[in-house]
């Protein structure tokens, strides 16, 4: 007799194990209860996760000998299609001949939902029962269940009966692992709302669906329901906006597309008006038993205190992404301990990280979903933003001086920007905040704090060539300001508003922004805002070639400047002058202008300026028939170091340094600065820099003999020209294309640029341009044998 129980049972495929001292013989059956392991139903509509399908799928082809299985894990924000990425990609592979002949196992975890939630141990029993091992075989303890689960994967496989495992809605526990297989054959399939990369497997996170996919989904499923319907097609714009409106979260869209075939005359502006409520937009989305807020629900209550004031608080920032710094300034912590914080809920997927590291996003769909769970709590979080902006008003402060103005030494404290590179690189990662916090200031009547951030946040955005951001937080700061009835600032704005319009060329609304700022500073006698107010206003001048006018406002502000001590004023008045005084030829006493302010800049420790005044005038060396000198002074604008980081700045240096290459007759160098040049005016959207550059380019291809290329060029400086509203410009372009045209013999086209030209020089006032023009044009019409154009009398 013996102490030792056997059970033998003959058939099918065996294997043993042992449990609590026992050796137990089992069989399992020939496929898994279908009742128990069937896959849930896949959508009949899929679209926008074709690439990731295509990657699990590969990733669940059978090994090859002496490779493991894969087991990946598909991540992401509730709503984002995981669970129905599983099952498109089960349903395929259990279509494939010989890829899981033993079928497919599937249990949904509900991780999330604690009435619903099942236990690993519990999910082990449903998967033994699905496997065949009988309710008397299964064990009370979780680690004797993994053995038995494991051991039946694993003798499965070994009989060529290979299953994919399928665990949805998986919570982070570290009994998940009880689930996994180990035997190195058989798939796994898992989805979470964690990132779970503890488990060693491929990760895939899914983030919302592009437009292009979001539209195909909503009109997948709306046609699946009612094939005739067309509202996708009539309204194809309003669906555009539904799925922005959704942030192309695939559970919204399908939520909206239900919406819509319950009442198949519902138009999609309809219920886009109804979205685009923001405060209500949550409880749009919902129908029935399907809610966006509820999926966002099971995550958020699985929060700690702390992560779940900082979720709720970060409704607050008013930028579309935010930094570890900013999100600290709003939870009122140290940077570290809010680190610690964000990254617990990026694992979550409640905030998403973005590059670089240290800048965070919400969804739109969950940011409002945090403003629900704020508004309703009892958070006292005015405290809270009032630190946030004036964090933002502090920080942007210092950098527009750190990138602005003279290097000053710091005496004992290490600065907060290191240089003024560093100082762009803040400025530009927050300039959607920037903006969005000044504006939010106004809304709000918050007149004090909107003028104090308009100031240094629309200098920023007008040196970057920002230019409608600029304007709408000018036009903010002086609206608050006359509210405020602060003349002062108002003037200061007005002015600012002034170059904004210039660089748009909307020259004589310029000018009249100008005046009123003057006006103001005069009644004020504020001596050195009204030494900037006359200084800007010559530019304007400039722009409109009233070039004797803007010598005379530059040489004002210079005096201004001067008695108001600002050496820098004096300095930067001076190099405007220069440059008006070498359009008009008057290249001598424009050099000399331009080098009393290079001393200036260069004693002030001011590199940017003095870079600036060394590319100035080399412009007018240059003029004086000094190529190589001017040259040379180029390089040394273009290679000091701190000197001109502004990326604007540094285009207009390239293009005006390939103008000097190209008179030195170094064509090649020539090309490449302004190659250089013109992906800076293109990527900043400086439509009158990029028509310079191509202009120019073309100048070269004509130096070169290659007409071909330089009509080509010329025609697309034309259009960047016309885009700008140059006409002065645009007359320039039309007599160097005449030129390129006349070497083809395309005498009539050159004809007209010509007379086109000559108009347009008239209308700007250049009459010496015109007259040459004429005259140019007069000599293609021989060529071509008409007439000569008779000359009008001009009043």
């Amino acid at each position: 007799m013996t102490d030792r129980t056997e059970n033998h049972i003959s058939g099918g495929v065996f294997f043993g194990i042992v449990v609590q001292g026992r050796t137990i013989t089992l069989t399992l059956p020939d496929r898994p209860d279908p009742a128990l392991s069937g896959l849930p139903r896949q959508s009949a509509t899929f679209a926008g996760r074709h690439t990731q399908l295509e990657q699990v799928l590969a990733a669940l082809a059978p090994a090859t000998p002496g490779e493991t299985a894969s087991t990946v894990v598909v991540t992401g924000l509730a709503g984002a299609g995981k669970t129905e990425l599983l099952l498109q990609t089960a349903h395929r592979a259990q279509r494939k001949e010989g890829w899981f002949p033993g079928g497919v196992l599937f249990v949904d975890l509900h991780g999330y939902d604690a009435e619903r939630k099942v236990s690993p141990k519990r999910a082990l029993g449903t998967l033994l029962r699905a496997l065949g091992i009988p309710p008397e075989h299964i064990p009370p303890g979780i680690e004797e269940r993994a053995l038995i689960y494991r051991s039946a994967l694993d003798a499965l496989a070994a009989a060529g009966r290979r299953v994919l495992v399928v665990l949805d809605d998986v919570p982070t526990t570290d009994k998940i692992r009880h689930l996994l297989p180990s035997d190195g054959r058989t798939a796994t399939l898992v989805s979470s709302r964690h990132s779970l990369a503890e488990l060693d497997a491929l990760a895939l996170t899914l983030r919302e669906l592009p437009a292009d996919e979001g539209r195909e989904l909503l009109g997948d499923v709306l046609r699946t329901a009612l094939p005739e319907d067309s509202r996708m097609a009539v309204e194809a714009g309003e669906a555009d906006r539904l799925v922005a409106l959704c942030g192309g979260l695939p559970l919204a869209l399908r939520i909206l597309a239900s919406l819509l075939v319950d009442v198949p005359t519902r138009p999609l502006s309809h219920l886009r008006q109804d979205l685009e409520d923001a405060h209500s937009r949550l409880s749009v989305l919902s129908r029935e038993e399907r809610a966006v807020t509820a999926a966002f629900e099971l995550s958020y209550r699985r929060l700690t205190e702390d992560q779940a004031k900082l979720f709720r608080l970060m409704y607050l920032h008013p930028g579309p992404d935010f930094s570890t710094e900013a999100a600290a300034q709003l939870y009122g912590e140290d940077v570290k301990q809010t680190e610690r914080l964000l990254l617990e809920l990026a694992r979550r997927h409640l905030v998403e990280p973005r590059e670089p590291y240290g800048r965070w996003q919400q969804h739109s769909l969950v940011r409002l979903y945090s403003r629900e769970q704020l508004v309703s709590g009892d958070d006292s979080w005015g405290e809270n933003l009032m630190r946030l902006l004036a964090h933002f008003h502090k920080m942007t402060t210092l950098a527009c001086e750190t990138l602005f103005g003279p290097v000053v030494p710091q005496p004992t404290a290490e600065p907060l920007f290191a240089d003024r590179a560093a100082a762009l690189h803040w400025l530009d990662a927050e300039r959607h905040t920037l903006v969005a916090a000044a504006l939010w200031a106004h809304k709000a009547d918050d007149d004090l704090l909107c003028v104090a951030l308009a100031v240094p946040v629309s200098r920023f955005l007008m040196e970057m060539r920002y230019l409608e951001d600029a304007g709408w937080v000018l036009t903010a700061g002086i609206r608050s300001s006359r509210r405020r009835k602060d003349s002062f600032r108002e003037a200061s704005l007005l002015s600012s508003l002034g170059v904004v319009l210039r660089d748009m060329r909307k020259l004589r609304k310029s000018v009249r922004a100008h005046h009123r700022a003057i006006k103001i500073c005069r009644e004020l006698k504020r001596r050195q805002a009204l030494a900037s107010a006359l200084n800007n206003l010559g530019l304007s001048l400039h722009e409109q070639r009233k070039f004797e006018q803007a010598v005379a406002a530059h040489a004002e502000a210079a005096q201004l400047f001067k008695r108001a001590g600002d050496r820098i004023g004096v300095a930067g008045a001076l190099i405007n002058t220069g440059e008006t005084l070498t359009e008009l030829n008057r290249e001598e006493e424009a050099s000399r202008a331009l080098r009393k302010a290079a001393k200036i800049f260069r004693k002030q420790v001011d590199l940017r300026g003095y870079s600036q005044a060394l590319g100035s005038l080399a412009k007018a060396t240059r003029g004086n028939g000094r190529a190589e000198r001017a040259a040379r002074l180029h390089k040394r604008a273009l290679n000091m170091t701190d000197g001109l980081v502004i990326p604007h700045e540094r285009a207009i240096e390239l293009s005006n340094f390939a103008g000097t290459l190209i008179a030195a007759g170094e064509f090649e160098a020539a090309l490449t600065a302004q190659r250089e040049a013109l992906d800076t005016f293109r990527r900043l959207g400086d439509r009158r820099g990029e028509a310079v550059a191509l202009g120019n380019m073309a100048l070269v291809r004509q130096q070169q003999g290659k007409w071909n290329r330089a009509v080509q060029l010329h025609t697309l400086a034309l259009e960047a020209f016309l885009e700008g509203n140059n006409d002065h410009g645009l007359a320039a372009e039309l007599g160097n294309l005449a030129h390129a045209l006349l070497q083809q013999s395309r005498n009539t086209e050159a004809l007209e640029n010509l007379e086109f030209a000559a108009d347009l020089y008239h209308q700007t006032g250049d009459t010496e341009r015109a007259a040459d023009a004429l005259a140019r044009a007069d000599r293609a019409r021989r060529r071509v044998g008409v007439g000569s154009r008779p000359v009008e009398s001009r009043m």
